[in-house]
């Protein structure tokens, strides 16, 4: 039985959501001021003023592909796990999530989840291992797209090697997850223990939701909706330099975005910002480009596609905010 709907309409969102994405911002307009004054803030503004800026809205659009893909893949895991929800509602709820695309390794996605339960009642239980899924196999076509391209570079051998253990990580927790037998154990185990056996209910459903996301056929179709993603992403990159003039390949694009995104990701810093930033720069320097193209076409892409996310989540949640108060389970 679906949970009765109640009045709430004066609810508000969580204070913490706005001070830490104000945080967040402030950081991240930090690290551009970093990058300029690095590189020489004259330069990098010359740089900029050669920059071809009609690449923009391609650029813009290769990012918004792969929000429709990585919302497919959302979409199509609610589905697997039986949640019923208007495509548009649901895509509501995930666009909205990208203003947490500032949140220590995007964790605050999960704030989807809390939409979600408002929205249709979804238990939060039941629809977190969605976010866990959609992270894991975002990190897996990371990972695909910049062994793929490699070559271009020929740098970052060893931390590539290093960052394999993640996904080594990951598949070792899925095969764990797929033993009904193990798993069983597992839940025996932390429901034995004071305080956490009340929760055993939840645990039973959020490990019956895991297991269903892990199937070998749903880790595939998601994995490679997660590599084709990224690389709408990591064109995106390609045609920043582009801008700048450069004729440098579309393997060097795609390297410098998966393995800076990768890195940033598996930092588990908000946003992979500095990270992220710092190692899209320097990789780009390693290539041969001068410093103020390398630091004014980071923050170009990262502008395109981190912030570019967060405010259109922004606008999302602003526009189904009525929706979302008029039709809250709780």
């Amino acid at each position: 039985m679906p949970e009765q709907k109640t009045e709430n309409h004066g609810e508000k969102l969580p204070s913490k959501f706005w001070k830490r994405l104000l945080l967040s911002i402030i950081v991240g307009l930090a690290i551009f001021v970093g990058l300029s004054i690095y590189a020489d803030i004259q330069d990098v503004t010359q740089a900029f003023k050669e920059f071809r800026w009609g690449y923009v809205p391609l650029i813009l659009t290769l990012t918004l592909f792969n929000y429709l893909l990585r919302f497919y893949k959302w979409h199509y895991y609610l589905w697997n796990i039986g949640v019923k929800i208007k495509a548009r509602d649901s895509l509501g709820i995930f666009l909205s999530g990208l203003s947490m695309s500032v949140t220590p390794a995007k964790l605050g996605e999960v704030f989807k989840s809390y939409l979600l339960k408002r929205l249709n009642g979804t238990e939060i239980s039941r629809s977190v291992p969605v976010v866990f899924a959609e992270r894991a196999t975002d990190v897996l076509g990371l990972l695909i797209l910049a062994a793929i391209s490699f070559p271009a570079l020929q740098y970052g051998k060893e931390v590539l090697v290093v960052l394999i253990a993640v996904p080594a990580f990951l598949l070792a927790l899925i095969i764990a997850i797929q033993s009904r037998r193990l798993g069983n154990k597992l839940l025996r185990v932390v429901n034995s223990i004071p305080l956490v056996d009340r929760l055993s209910g939840g645990l039973r459903m959020t490990y019956d939701t895991f297991h269903t996301l892990f199937r070998f056929r749903t880790l595939i179709v998601a994995t490679v909706v997660s590599v084709i993603s990224w690389g709408f992403e990591c064109l995106a990159m390609y045609f920043v330099l582009q801008g700048f003039g450069l004729s440098e390949s579309v393997l060097l694009g795609t390297f410098v975005f998966s393995f800076s995104s990768l890195v940033g990701a598996v930092s588990m810093i908000p946003g992979g910002l500095i990270v992220a930033e710092g190692s899209s720069a320097g990789l780009l320097i390693l290539a041969g480009i001068s410093k103020e193209i390398a630091a004014s076409a980071t923050m170009i892409i990262r502008f395109c596609t981190l912030w570019f996310g967060v405010v259109v989540g922004l606008i999302t949640l602003f526009l189904i905010k009525d929706k979302l108060e008029k039709d809250a389970y709780f």
